[in-house]
């Protein structure tokens, strides 16, 4: 893997590279020197924003937030839980080839002018990445990847990339409470994730602090004040969260260059679940009521018009029945008979179609909020921060401090997805919310949080600390359970989950690994190459 990621870099992004000559650097080609660090940040932040929301979809598959056509490929493997070598690789490559092997350059192009803001976001990048993919992957190369002379490096276990990452953070906030030197380029020329907001990456480092000291839950060195503690640091406005503008050019190019990434990686295949729609609506055992509808239901569910033009909601997939063996199809409109080719229409696809409708035309979907052209990433957010706190003072005994962060965090959620603020309120104050402190259960927080952090690849760390739906033995219990309904799919991979208590808890080791450095893998994880090795444990999710 090394020598290709080290080849990759040199020939493709903006990595430091030898001088041929000690003789007139050409400003056109990357050097030691070229490009300055505000010219390296912006593709750093890209490329990191695709591993991370890539990784996403992947956990929205796997954590039932989406199902998808029938086919036997990545996509579908991945609903039945089968994370394969090959559907493991987008994340891992993203993040190692296009963006990790730059933070070192960046740094020491930022090191030159005293540009103290670039060299303190560069870390932030780097401990966001390896600790949320440590944890997606469970083992990782850390200490060796970026070592030109190891063509097989070592892998780290997450534990170890955790210690490492919660350096780079404190390091990182650090730096971005220094004065810049006077030559070094403001932050704001190349940071397009917080607009040079330094205050916005201090809050940032701080809330990943938070995330992933509260993924210890089940650990006995678990610390809820220290929690607390990194919250209070954290986002507190819906300003003050790390949200990502995709910029399209218009509703009708076809370059995906600039497009949101779940608009990419959903495409015309994914659908919503059955589970996720039951949570949008409160259909699920214990919830509130649902006398008054989600506001953000029309927002995160797509909806097709009939011949009559009435928009009609998506039917949602159930993963528990039979239907995803071998289905739902595809299906195709045809405007001449202004009628679709399948009755699996009811399962309407995630983009807006047509993508820029006239008025006579025929309503195919209306996307999503998250799914649209130029959508927003939210990549850590004050809505994160408000459900973390509701979980910590839950635990604390704390019903009436952790019922008002859970109502927070569903105001931060819906303010970022631009309801109207009468109608949150209104929303909040309803019977479809809990308003009894006494009868808030861990189950309303989480999966409130479940919606929230949609297309999130944080969505899968929240469940397997919760053990999914399930009691001690781990198996599926409605009663004791958190996530209610949610169950082994009907198509489960049963090479990987031979039995009723075997849950996904960590993705496979991508192909790259497996053909190229098999042996550095088996001596991280003798256990790796096996199908079982899904459902083993990650560090954090072992008392």
């Amino acid at each position: 893997m090394k020598k290709l990621l080290y080849i990759l870099s040199l020939s493709i992004f903006f990595t430091s590279c030898k001088k041929w000559l000690d003789v007139n650097d050409n400003p056109n080609s990357a050097n030691s020197s070229v490009p300055t660090a505000d010219q390296r940040l912006p593709p750093l932040i890209a490329q990191f924003a695709d591993a991370y929301e890539s990784a996403g979809t992947r956990a929205a598959f796997l954590s039932q937030q989406l199902a998808v056509t029938y086919a036997v490929n990545n996509n579908w493997n991945l609903t039945r839980w089968y994370s394969n070598t090959s559907s493991a690789n987008w994340p891992w490559q993203c993040w190692y080839v296009n963006a990790a092997v730059n933070i070192t350059p960046l740094i020491e192009a930022a090191e030159k002018v005293e540009a103290w803001h670039y060299i303190g976001v560069a870390k932030i990048i780097k401990a966001w990445g390896f600790g949320s993919l440590a944890d997606f992957y469970g083992m990782m190369p850390y200490d060796e990847f970026d070592d030109a002379s190891t063509i097989t490096p070592k892998f780290d276990d997450g534990s170890y990339i955790q210690e490492k990452v919660m350096a780079l953070l404190d390091e990182g906030i650090a730096d971005l409470q220094k004065t810049q030197g006077p030559k070094a380029p403001a932050l704001s020329r190349g940071d397009i994730l917080n607009h040079g907001n330094t205050d916005n990456w201090i809050r940032l480092a701080y809330g990943l602090k938070a995330r992933f000291l509260n993924h210890l839950s089940k650990k006995a060195e678990y610390d809820p004040q220290a929690v607390l503690a990194a919250l209070a640091n954290a986002p507190q406005q819906n300003e003050q969260s790390s949200v990502l503008q995709y910029v399209d050019e218009s509703a009708t190019t076809s370059n995906l260059a600039k497009s949101a990434l779940q608009y990419q990686n959903t495409g015309l295949t994914a659908r919503v679940t059955k589970l996720y729609l039951d949570y949008i609506t409160n259909n699920y055992t214990g919830a509130p009521s649902n006398a008054m509808q989600d506001p953000r239901l029309f927002l995160l569910v797509p909806r097709q018009a009939d011949k009559a033009g009435n928009l009609i909601l998506s039917k949602g997939v159930d993963m528990t029945s039979d239907l995803p063996k071998n289905g739902p199809l595809s299906y195709t409109y045809n405007a001449s008979t202004n009628s679709f080719n399948r009755p699996d229409s009811v399962y309407v696809i995630m983009r807006k179609t047509p993508a820029a409708p006239t008025g006579s035309e025929r309503i195919q979907s209306t996307g999503t909020w998250y799914t649209e052209r130029g959508a927003k990433g939210l990549l850590f957010t004050n809505a994160e921060v408000k459900f973390m706190e509701a979980e910590v003072l839950f635990r604390q005994n704390k019903p009436g401090e952790a019922l008002a962060a859970y109502k927070a965090g569903m105001r931060a959620h819906m303010g970022l997805m631009g309801v109207d603020p009468t109608v949150i309120e209104n929303y909040l104050s309803s019977t479809s919310v809990i308003q009894d402190a006494n009868a808030l259960t861990l189950s309303h927080i989480m999966i409130q949080k479940y919606i929230a952090l949609s297309y999130s690849i944080e969505l899968w760390v929240d469940l397997r600390r919760m053990d999914f739906c399930t009691d001690a033995s781990g198996n599926y219990n409605e009663a004791q359970g958190v996530y209610k309904g949610f169950k082994r799919p009907s198509h489960v991979f049963a090479d990987a989950y031979p039995s009723q208590t075997d849950w996904p808890r960590r993705f496979a080791v991508p192909s790259y690994e497996i053909n190229y450095n098999i042996e550095r893998v088996l001596e991280a994880n003798p256990n790796a190459d096996k199908p079982t090795y899904l459902n083993e444990k990650v560090w954090w999710d072992k008392p």
